[in-house]
């Protein structure tokens, strides 16, 4: 008799040696492990910490008496990721949102309350394993601007006396202020409202560092007044996503918006 013969031959006997209870709970732990193994991998490729998130986010814009120009807005968040209860979460605070490109006529401007009116979110991401490396994916809600929602959030505000509409960034103003300069002409503000829903699909190309796409779920914008008035024209404005990229990198535990640094790739 082999030994594997003689192995087989003696299960039986190792078995009701064993109380069932046992048996039950080593098959348990066995089994267990797999999901534990595989969040240790998630947060070995994705350290829980703090990260600086950068987005470009890319738009053709066609604006009444002006025409149509190409444009991209960038912003830097500081974030973080944490696990909880075999999940990864991660928060994100924007520090920094401005205009890169500006048609040869319009700039567009971001005042600082408006930038600090911006809300944090938080919400799940995923992180999977394919035969190319790791996926990232993370879908950062629907952002709403210069309204509270209704009920059914199923339109943007039509004018500032609409009673969702509030002064969103405490400048006195109702929506959200943005500025415009014009050549030849005094500087402009925009009363608007907005509503959009993006989510970052991208790849970790390595342990605490990712690159990838920002998928432009839906967009709105809406102007409700203007200073002076011959602005008070909505823009259509539609997202470009074959532009529009992000990048996120981890950065020391502790460090602030001030310490992230502003300078573009």
């Amino acid at each position: 008799m082999t030994k594997g013969q003689r192995f087989i031959a003696n299960a039986p006997r190792f078995a009701a040696m064993v109380p069932p209870r046992t048996v039950v709970a080593m098959l348990t732990a066995i089994l267990g492990l797999c999901p534990v193994i595989g969040r240790a991998e998630e947060t070995t490729i994705l350290p829980p910490g703090a990260y600086r998130l950068e987005m470009v986010m890319a738009s053709i814009s066609r604006l009444p008496f002006f025409g149509s120009s190409k444009s991209a807005s960038r912003s830097i968040s500081l974030v973080e990721i944490r696990a909880d209860g075999g999940k990864l979460i991660q928060s994100h605070r924007v520090c920094d949102f401005r205009v890169l490109d500006d048609s040869a006529m319009i700039k567009m401007i971001f005042p600082d309350k408006f930038v600090a009116a911006l809300a944090q979110h938080t919400y799940p991401i995923r992180v999977e394993k394919d035969v190319e490396g790791w996926r990232y994916r993370a879908d950062l809600g629907v952002e709403r601007i210069g309204y509270r929602p209704g009920s059914g959030d199923t339109r943007l505000p039509n004018d500032v006396d609409d009673p969702s509409v509030y002064d969103w960034d405490g400048d006195g103003n109702p929506g959200a202020t943005l500025k415009l300069s014009v050549p030849l002409l005094p500087d402009g503000e925009l009363y608007v409202v907005q509503r959009g829903h993006s989510v970052l699909n991208g790849r970790i190309t390595q342990p605490g560092k990712i690159e990838g796409e920002i998928e432009v779920r839906s967009f709105e914008h809406r102007v409700l007044g203007a200073r002076p008035g011959f602005l008070n024209k909505s823009p259509e404005i539609r997202p470009d996503p074959k532009e529009s990229r992000f990048f996120m990198t981890q950065v020391a535990q502790g460090s602030t918006c001030e310490s992230l640094s502003p300078t573009l790739r």
